[in-house]
């Protein structure tokens, strides 16, 4: 889905996806984030996160909410994967507080499945939107 997302917006936006470096906790893949972002030169950047990768950005939103523009939420989970990889112990152990992070996430939030008809649509809406409010 990714890959299809960013070619879908590629020709009227900057896209930049990121992988985790693997193994890591959510909590540094969140910092990781952040910093790309920023060495990539996003001042205010639309975060999209897909599955797992949901928390990252959730994470990064809420932590550095003056940094984002908005965070849309595509099929999220945000159950361990099996195993006792670091990334399962950090999500089993050490689950995001879900209450808390919206509660500190500032920017305009969207939640979406890609299975949906209208998915590049709501997509494509929710940015539209976010540029109507932009100076």
């Amino acid at each position: 889905m990714v890959s299809r997302l960013a070619f879908w917006l590629t020709p009227r936006y900057r896209v930049v996806s990121v992988a985790p470096r693997g193994d890591s906790p959510y909590q540094v893949d969140a910092v990781d984030l952040v910093g790309v972002l920023r060495q990539f030169g996003f001042a205010s950047p639309v975060l999209i996160g897909e599955r797992r990768g949901c928390v990252v950005a959730t994470v990064a939103a809420a932590w550095y909410p003056d940094r984002l523009a908005g965070l849309i939420l595509v099929d999220a989970e945000s159950d361990p994967p099996p195993g006792e990889s670091i990334e399962a112990r950090a999500l089993r152990d050490c689950p995001p507080d879900w209450p808390r992070l919206r509660r500190a996430i500032t920017c305009p939030l969207a939640e979406m499945s890609s299975s949906a008809t209208s998915f590049a649509a709501e997509v494509d809406a929710f940015l539209d939107g976010l540029k109507a409010t932009l100076p």
